[in-house]
C-alpha cells in the first residue's frame, strides 16, 4: 500500500511542532527564572499568584514529554510503524485537553493576578495585564487546530488502513 500524503506531512509536522515546543520551554524557563524584584512588570504580575507560578512548574517538565512524543510519533509516522497511528490519537486527544485545561487555568489565573495592584501602574503594564489574556485566548485556539485536524486524519479509512498490520498468508 502506498503511503497517504497526509501522514508524511503529519511525520514532519510534528518535527516542526516539537521544535516550536522547545522554543517555548526555553522561552517559559527564562521568564520563570528572572527575579520577581526585577522592573519586569509581566514577572511581578506572575509571581503576584503563586498559583501561576506552581502552574508553570506543571507545565515544562509536561512540555519536555510533549516535545519527546511528538518526536517519537514523527518518526514512527515517517516509518509507517503501527504504532505510531495510536501514539498520534493520544498526543491529540492529550493535546486537546490540554489546551483547553491549560487556558482555563491562564484565564483564571491572569484574572485572578491582574486584581492585585502593580506599583507603579505604568501603560506597558496594563497593556500587558489586557493583551495577555487576549493574545493567550488566541494562541490557545490556533493551537487546537493541529491536534484536531491530526486526529480527524487519523481516523481516515485510508490512514487507517496503512497503519493496520498485514496478516501473513496461511502456508
Amino acid at each position: 500500500m502506498q503511503r497517504p500524503t497526509s501522514v508524511t506531512v503529519f511525520g514532519i509536522m510534528n518535527f516542526v511542532f516539537a521544535g516550536f515546543g522547545v522554543v517555548g520551554l526555553m522561552a517559559s524557563i527564562a521568564l520563570f527564572t528572572l527575579s520577581a524584584d526585577s522592573n519586569n512588570s509581566l514577572m511581578k504580575l506572575i509571581q503576584a499568584g503563586p498559583g501561576y507560578v506552581v502552574w508553570l512548574k506543571i507545565c515544562i517538565p509536561l512540555g519536555l514529554l510533549n516535545c519527546a512524543a511528538l518526536l517519537v510519533d514523527g518518526i514512527g509516522l515517517l516509518r509507517l510503524k503501527p504504532w505510531a497511528r495510536g501514539l498520534a490519537i493520544g498526543y491529540a486527544i492529550y493535546a486537546i485537553v490540554f489546551t483547553v485545561l491549560g487556558l482555563w487555568i491562564n484565564l483564571t489565573l491572569m484574572i485572578q493576578a491582574m486584581s492585585e495592584p502593580i506599583r507603579p501602574r505604568e501603560e506597558l503594564a496594563v497593556a500587558g495585564t489586557i493583551g495577555g489574556p487576549v493574545s493567550g485566548t488566541v494562541g490557545a485556539l490556533f493551537w487546537l487546530i493541529y491536534p484536531i485536524v491530526l486526529l480527524v486524519f487519523m481516523f481516515l479509512p485510508k490512514v487507517m488502513a496503512t497503519f493496520r498490520p498485514s496478516i501473513p498468508p496461511h502456508t
